[in-house]
């Protein structure tokens, strides 16, 4: 007996990944092909929309980044299909996709704007986390609350903001160049803002005076929890604001960065024992009192 074959369904445009991208691209296409049908497929209850948006100056603009119900698209745009599932398959050739719902979708045009799943130095290991989007984020904080200590690994904008916030929890960040966040400022601009991450956190927050962008408004009822493979819609700007990153710890902030380097082996705690590895005790802070290393879960071999 022939298994039976997946629902088809012809669509002119498909587009994959319900993230900033993929919601403006699918709303553009509705705008410029208002007689087609175009399907988005994410694998997030949720999507990223843009609001508020002004046009401030030539080059300036302005706008607020929300998290919305999918249904709220398909009502302002009648020509836009969103469906809850993630992409099980590709075939370039025949011009579709299947869908983990069973679904098989043809396609004239396909729009992936999925972004990408962080390549993690350790697959498989519970105890490291890869920070990509809103539901990794949660796990974080869920995990964070246990730890003592941490290594957070990049040079990326993920990572200076972590490094920033995490609150009461020893952080050891290892990056591979000279200095801090080279994607976003030079050598000069990082020293700078290095002394400032190292001292203790302001108690009073610093008012901000650029746009900053929430998740106000978002329908708490649409979420649902994925499953770990999953992922779900790509961290915005702001992507802090709402989680608590806390340690166990009473201080602020105890940060130590050590540069041009990379990860060469990561530890569970029974292999390092038997291995009689030594842990480094945590370096002096500023105020030069020496931090006793607690036992940790994970060691890391840097080289």
């Amino acid at each position: 007996m022939e298994a039976a074959c997946p629902p088809e369904r012809t669509g002119k445009f498909v587009v994959v990944g319900g993230g900033i991208a993929g919601v403006t691209c699918a709303e553009q296409l509705a705008i410029n092909f208002p007689s087609e049908d175009i399907l988005l497929v994410t694998a997030s209850p949720v999507i990223k929309a843009v609001t508020n948006f002004k046009q401030v100056s030539k080059i300036l603009e302005e706008f607020d980044v929300e998290e919305q119900p999918s249904t709220m698209l398909e009502n302002r745009f009648p020509n836009i299909k969103v469906l809850e599932s993630g992409v099980k398959q590709l075939k370039s050739e025949e011009h579709c996709i299947f869908t983990e719902d069973g679904s098989q979708h043809v396609y004239k045009k396909l729009c992936l704007c999925a972004g990408a799943k962080p390549k993690l130095i350790c697959e498989g290991n519970p105890y490291v986390l890869g920070i990509r989007d809103t539901d990794s984020a949660q796990e974080f904080q869920k995990q964070l609350t246990k730890a003592k200590r941490i290594m957070i690994i990049g040079n990326g904008g993920i990572a200076l903001e972590l490094v920033y916030e995490i609150e009461g929890c020893e952080v050891i960040w290892a990056i591979k160049d000279k200095a801090i966040g080279n994607t976003f400022f030079d050598v000069g601009a990082a020293e700078f803002l290095t002394s400032k991450l190292i001292s203790e956190k302001p108690e009073t927050k610093i008012a901000h005076k650029r746009t900053r962008y929430t998740t106000e408004g978002k329908k708490k009822e649409a979420r649902t929890k994925v499953n770990a493979d999953n992922v779900g819609s790509a961290l915005g700007p702001d992507w802090h604001e709402g989680l608590s990153l806390k340690g166990t710890k009473e201080f602020s902030r105890k940060i130590h960065i050590e540069t041009m380097c990379e990860v060469k082996k990561i530890y569970l705690q029974e292999e390092f024992r038997i291995l009689k590895k030594k842990s480094c005790t945590f370096p002096r802070d500023h105020h030069n009192e020496s931090i006793k290393s607690d036992k940790g879960k994970i060691y890391n071999h840097l080289f």
